[in-house]
C-alpha cells in the first residue's frame, strides 16, 4: 500500500468510525428523551433543559475554547515524536483546563441567584446552581482527556470512549429518575458528569505520559498562544450565534413565528444528516493538519485529500436528501412542515460550498492566524446576515435557501483569495472537476423537482442518486480500494 493510499484510508476510516459514533449518540439521545418524558414528564424535561442550557453557556464562556485550540499544540508535539514535548504540552494544557474549570465553578456560584431568577423567575433554585458548579470540574477534565486522545489520533479509543460515556451516562441516570422523579434532575446531571469522567480516565490509559514539572510562570507563557486561539474560536462561535439570533428575530418580526419554525426545522434536517460527516471529519482532520502544518507540501496534500474525500462522500448524500425532501419532512416532522421543502432543496446546493469553507477555515486555525481567522469569520457572518435579510424580504422562506447559497459562495471565494495570497494555496483541478459533476447532478435534481414535481421527481432523483453513488464508489475505490478493504 502506498503512503498516499494509506492517507486516504485513514481519512475514510476516521469518518466512518465517527459517523457511526454520531449516529449512536443520536440514538442514545432519543432513548434518553423518551425515558425522561415517561419518568419526569414535560415539566421535568423543561427543568433539565433550562439547567443544561445555562451550564453550557457558562462552559462556553469559561472554557476559553481550550478543547479546540489545544488540539493544535498537542498535535504538533505528537508529530515531533518527542515524549518530553508531548508531556510538557499536555501538562500545560491540563493546568489551563483546571483554571477554566475553577473559573466556570466560581461564575456559577457567584451568579447562582441571578441564574435562578433569570431561568425560573425567583431565587428558589440558587442552591441547585451551587451544587451544579461541581460539574464544571468533571466536564473540563473529561474534555481535556478527549482532546488528548483526539490530538494523538487515537481514533478507535476516542470512539470507544464516546460510546461508553453515552451508555454509562444513560445507565446511571435512569434509576435516579425512576426513584426520585423531577427531584433527581440535579443529582442525575452531577452523576452523569462524574461517570463520564471515570470512563475517560479508563481510556486515557492507552497513552503513556511522563511527569513533567513546570512552573506556573512557564504554564502561563507556554499556554498563552493556546488560550489566545481558544478565545478567538470562542468569539467566532459567539459572533456566529449572535448573527443567527438576529436573523431569527428578523424572520419573526417580518414574517411569522411559523416561518422561523419552518426555517429551524429545515436546518435541523440538513444539519442532522450532513453535520454528522462534518463532525466526524473534523475529529481527525484538524489534528492531522496541525501536525503537518510546517511542511508546506504535506499540509496542502492533506487539505486536498480531505476535500476530495469529503466531496465524494457528501455528493450522494446531498442528492438523496434533495430527491426525498418531502418524504423526509413527513417522516421526521409532519405534513404541517411541507412548506420547508423548497428551502431544503435550495440549501442542499449551498452545502457543497460550505464543505470547502469548513476545510479551508481550518488552515488559518492550524497556522495560528487568529486575527485573520476572526476577521474572515466576522465578514462571513455579517454577509450571511445581510443576504438573508434581503432575500427573505423579497422571496420569503425560499429566499433563505438562495441566501445560503450566495453567502457560502462568497465565504469560499473570500477564503480562497486569502489563502492564495498568504500561502499560495489554490483549488486543485481535480476538485473543480468533481465539484462540477456533483453540482451539475444537484442542479439537475432541482430542475426535475420543479419541472416534474413530486412524486415523479422521486424517480428521477433516484436515478441521479444511483449515478452519484457509482461515481463516488468508482473514485473511492481508486483511492482506498473499497473492494479489497
Amino acid at each position: 500500500m502506498t503512503e498516499k493510499q494509506a492517507s486516504y484510508r485513514q481519512i475514510f476510516k476516521a469518518t466512518s468510525i465517527f459517523g457511526g459514533v454520531q449516529i449512536f449518540n443520536i440514538f442514545i439521545a432519543l432513548i434518553r428523551g423518551k425515558l425522561l418524558a415517561v419518568l419526569i414528564g414535560s415539566n421535568g424535561m423543561g427543568f433539565n433543559g433550562l439547567l443544561m442550557s445555562n451550564l453550557n453557556l457558562i462552559k462556553t464562556i469559561s472554557g476559553l475554547g481550550l478543547e479546540q485550540s489545544a488540539v493544535r499544540d498537542l498535535s504538533v508535539a505528537y508529530s515531533l515524536g518527542d515524549t518530553h514535548s508531548i508531556s510538557k504540552a499536555y501538562f500545560v494544557f491540563k493546568r489551563w483546563i483546571w483554571i477554566s474549570a475553577i473559573l466556570g465553578a466560581l461564575i456559577t456560584i457567584s451568579f447562582s441567584p441571578l441564574l435562578s431568577k433569570l431561568a425560573f423567575g425567583d431565587g428558589r433554585h440558587t442552591i441547585s446552581y451551587i451544587f451544579l458548579s461541581a460539574t464544571f470540574i468533571f466536564m473540563a477534565l473529561t474534555g481535556g482527556i478527549y482532546t488528548l486522545l483526539r490530538a494523538s489520533r487515537k481514533i478507535e479509543t476516542l470512539a470507544k470512549a464516546n460510546v461508553a460515556g453515552s451508555v454509562a451516562g444513560l445507565v446511571v441516570v435512569i434509576p435516579v429518575f425512576y426513584f426520585f422523579g423531577i427531584k433527581g434532575v440535579i443529582p442525575a446531571i452531577i452523576l452523569s458528569s462524574i461517570v463520564n469522567y471515570l470512563v475517560s480516565i479508563y481510556f486515557k490509559k492507552s497513552i503513556q505520559l511522563d511527569y513533567t514539572n513546570i512552573s506556573w510562570k512557564e504554564t502561563l507563557s507556554e499556554g498563552k498562544g493556546m488560550v489566545l486561539l481558544g478565545i478567538t474560536l470562542s468569539i467566532s462561535a459567539l459572533f456566529t450565534t449572535s448573527t443567527e439570533y438576529a436573523l431569527s428575530i428578523f424572520i419573526t418580526k417580518n414574517g411569522s413565528l411559523s416561518d422561523l419554525g419552518l426555517y429551524n426545522a429545515g436546518m435541523s434536517i440538513i444539519g442532522g444528516y450532513v453535520g454528522m460527516i462534518f463532525t466526524a471529519i473534523g475529529t481527525d482532520f484538524f489534528p492531522r493538519l496541525s501536525g503537518s502544518i510546517n511542511n508546506e507540501s504535506k499540509w496542502k496534500e492533506i487539505v486536498y485529500q480531505q476535500s476530495e474525500l469529503m466531496l465524494l462522500m457528501l455528493g450522494p448524500l446531498l442528492i438523496l436528501i434533495l430527491a426525498s425532501a418531502p418524504l423526509l419532512v413527513r417522516i421526521l416532522l409532519s405534513a404541517e412542515f411541507l412548506p420547508v421543502v423548497d428551502f431544503i432543496i435550495l440549501a442542499v446546493l449551498a452545502i457543497i460550498f460550505k464543505a470547502f469553507v469548513w476545510v479551508q477555515g481550518f488552515i488559518l486555525v492550524a497556522k495560528g492566524q487568529n486575527r485573520l481567522f476572526l476577521i474572515t469569520e466576522v465578514i462571513g457572518s455579517c454577509f450571511f446576515l445581510f443576504v438573508n435579510i434581503v432575500f427573505f424580504g423579497h422571496f420569503g422562506l425560499k429566499g433563505l435557501g438562495f441566501a445560503m447559497i450566495v453567502s457560502y459562495i462568497f465565504s469560499w471565494v473570500m477564503l480562497s483569495l486569502v489563502l492564495k495570497r498568504k500561502y499560495n494555496y489554490t483549488f486543485h483541478r481535480a476538485l473543480i472537476l468533481y465539484s462540477g459533476i456533483f453540482i451539475l447532478l444537484i442542479m439537475l435534481a432541482i430542475a426535475f423537482v420543479y419541472l416534474l414535481g413530486f412524486p415523479n421527481a422521486y424517480y428521477s432523483g433516484l436515478i441521479l442518486f444511483i449515478i452519484s453513488v457509482i461515481i463516488s464508489y468508482y473514485e473511492l475505490d481508486k483511492r482506498i480500494g473499497i473492494r479489497r478493504l
